[in-house]
């Protein structure tokens, strides 16, 4: 506010040594000695040309042509350039040497505000040795009071070299009215960033106090395509502020693209609307305070603090939130999860993750429930890193499928996306979790595992059927539902019912979106079982053989009786293999009949060719030999 300070009483200076000169001195001459004063009042050069208009009573009025207020000495762009500067001052309050400034209006002007990479700025000005010495607890302000100063399709330009940001308004309306020093101020301002409309409309309850740098009462609200902002509280001119502030967007992404954050997709959930309240701080630097914060992300709500640092090239937020029901489905709704997208296989619409590229962030989060469409946790303790376009969620004490979940999720977009994981469950429930990640419902029953995963690609076909890794899983008891083990041993037939089993256990790599197994191993009442086989993660298939041992059967022996389970995961086909079944339950019995035959064709052989078959020789190379010999006894024949 020390620049608007500085203004005010060039302005007066302006005025009045125009007025002064108005009998006395030429028009040019009035804009030299005018520019000669106000340059000496900013500290700045001002230069002031075209034709003046004057006027007297009872409005002390200078109307000129283009100005221009020039920067710093660091700097070669000029603080101001406008193409007219029009001011009028109560001429009766001049003649009692108060400033009652009636209006100032600014034609197109073109303003430079730039950040020096040390910190300095370019509308800074000297202070003077009157306002230097001011007594303690006095403002230093001589009082004034304005009526009204407007501007025009005006031009803004804020560089900021020291975070390396580059940010320019248009078409700049402005209004301000300030009737009495130690009164209330209104402004009204409207733009274009890039072609999308910004304003801001705001009060300041005493501007000799706000002037003065003392915190004083401020309301303001700023309205941009996509959403809304507003504040409520106490403010101070070096923009110190504490007090209410609530944030309301329709459409996150367009709201972002309005203040050149980017325009970045968010899915549903992640806030593409979003609403927020809280009690905001700002000390001055670089980092904005929120207590007491509600957020709500679409149909997610969220509480607690956070603290926003707005240097550098992207915020920075640190926070510590809490939430009941968080529903994030929809990052996994486009890409079908196992259950009622399996037939139609996975989704390759392409999954925009821009939006992790929007800040970098380190959350606490504790939840009583989350919904990720793939996976789902009950009541969880979470931390979330995002850094640089990587998301990631580690989950130190969490709960999920009424077992405990530890380890973390990756989701990285440096360099095109993947994702990654490190996750061990403890006693939760197969049944739920296949469902949720593969759409399988036919093992049930709690268990343990672990899992490492990587896959990568633009969408979730891709990543699937590039999936890497390895893992494992171990039940102490459970189901299988649509296969019955005892009917299958005791009539063949066990494609449907269900199978109650003692143990499991298994172990599997994954490679190329394939799962492949070949030691899993059950036990059951009188049954062991063994299979081995790969499931298509990214195809959705399944072929496996699943063999079951009825141990010690009627007949003495363990008895062997394969199962064959293929197809795709929607509707898998599972049969007895018969085939498998006879050669390892009937090896022995096989050879034995086998030589049998090969016994009674010698016999018959011996019988019809009158050949022995010998030691060692097949009973072709027998019939051959046979053949040939009685071959060359008819020949024989011919010459006798």
């Amino acid at each position: 506010m020390r620049f608007l300070r500085w203004i005010f009483i060039a302005v007066f200076l302006f005025v009045g040594f125009a007025a002064a000169g108005l009998m006395l001195l030429p028009k040019e001459r009035i804009a030299k000695v005018a520019s000669a004063e106000m340059s000496k009042a900013l500290g700045r050069e001002v230069l002031i040309s075209g034709d003046i208009g004057l006027s007297v009573w009872p409005v002390l009025g200078v109307k000129t042509g283009p100005v221009q207020i020039a920067g710093p000495e660091w700097d070669a762009a000029p603080l101001l350039k406008a193409e007219a500067l029009s001011i009028g001052v109560g001429a009766a309050a001049a003649l009692k040497r108060e400033i009652e400034i009636r209006r100032v209006e600014l034609v197109s002007p073109e303003i430079n505000l730039i950040t020096a990479k040390d910190g300095r700025v370019s509308w800074a000005f000297g202070e003077s040795t009157e306002a230097a010495g001011a007594t303690e607890g006095s403002t230093g302000v001589t009082p004034f009071s304005l009526a009204r100063a407007t501007v025009t399709g005006g031009t803004v330009l804020i560089d900021d070299r020291r975070a390396g940001t580059r940010e320019k308004l248009t078409g700049l309306d402005v209004a301000l009215s300030m009737p009495k020093l130690a009164g209330p101020a209104t402004l009204k301002l409207s733009g274009l960033r890039g072609g999308a409309a910004l304003s801001l409309e705001g009060t300041v309850g005493n501007a000799r106090d706000l002037i003065a740098g003392k915190l004083t009462p401020v309301t303001a609200r700023f309205e941009a395509a996509g959403g809304s902002a507003r504040f409520e509280g106490r403010m101070s001119q070096a923009l110190e502020a504490e007090g209410q502030m609530s944030l309301s967007t329709s459409s996150t992404s367009t709201f972002m693209q309005s203040l050149g954050l980017g325009a970045a997709e968010l899915p549903r959930g992640m806030g593409q609307a979003i609403d927020m309240t809280g009690q905001v701080t700002f000390s001055g630097g670089e980092i904005v305070n929120l207590r007491g914060m509600t957020l709500k992300l679409d149909q997610n709500t969220l509480t607690g603090d956070a603290d926003i640092r707005l240097g550098g090239a992207k915020p920075q937020i640190t926070a510590k939130l809490a939430a009941g029901a968080l529903d994030f489905a929809s990052l996994a709704a486009e890409g079908g999860s196992g259950g009622g997208e399996s037939s139609a296989g996975w989704s390759k619409t392409t999954i925009d993750a821009s939006g992790l590229a929007a800040v970098n962030a380190e959350v606490s989060l504790a939840v009583q429930s989350l919904d990720a469409g793939m996976i789902k946790l009950g009541a969880s303790s979470l931390g979330v890193s995002l850094d640089n376009s990587r998301l990631v969620l580690k989950l130190p004490k969490a709960t999920g499928y009424g077992g405990q979940i530890s380890g973390e999720f990756v989701v990285n977009n440096r360099g095109g996306l993947s994702v990654g994981g490190n996750l061990n469950i403890l006693q939760a429930d197969v049944k739920s979790l296949l469902v949720d990640l593969m759409g399988v419902e036919r093992l049930s029953g709690k268990g343990d595992g672990f899992v490492k995963f990587l896959g990568s690609g633009r969408n979730l076909d891709a990543i699937m059927n590039s999936l890497s890794g390895n893992g494992g899983l171990a039940m102490a008891g459970g189901t299988i539902s649509g296969l019955d083990l005892n009917g299958l041993m005791g009539t063949g037939n066990g494609t449907k019912g269900t199978t109650v089993f003692d143990k499991l256990g298994a172990s599997f790599d994954i490679k190329a979106g394939v799962l492949s197994n070949d030691n899993l191993n059950m036990t059951l009442p009188r049954i062991a079982a063994t299979g081995k086989g790969v499931v298509g993660l990214g195809a959705q298939t399944i072929n496996y053989v699943f063999t079951p041992v009825a141990l010690k059967a009627s007949s003495g022996k363990d008895l062997a009786f394969p199962v064959k389970i293929y197809g795709p995961w929607s509707n898998p086909k599972i049969i007895p293999d018969l085939s498998a079944a006879i050669d390892l339950n009937f090896k022995e019995k096989k050879e034995e009949v086998k030589q049998k035959a090969n016994d009674a064709i010698k016999k018959k052989v011996e019988q019809e060719l009158g050949v022995s078959v010998g030691e060692g020789q097949s009973v072709e190379d027998a019939v051959k030999q046979g053949v040939e010999d009685k071959l060359k006894k008819e020949l024989f024949k011919i010459f006798e």
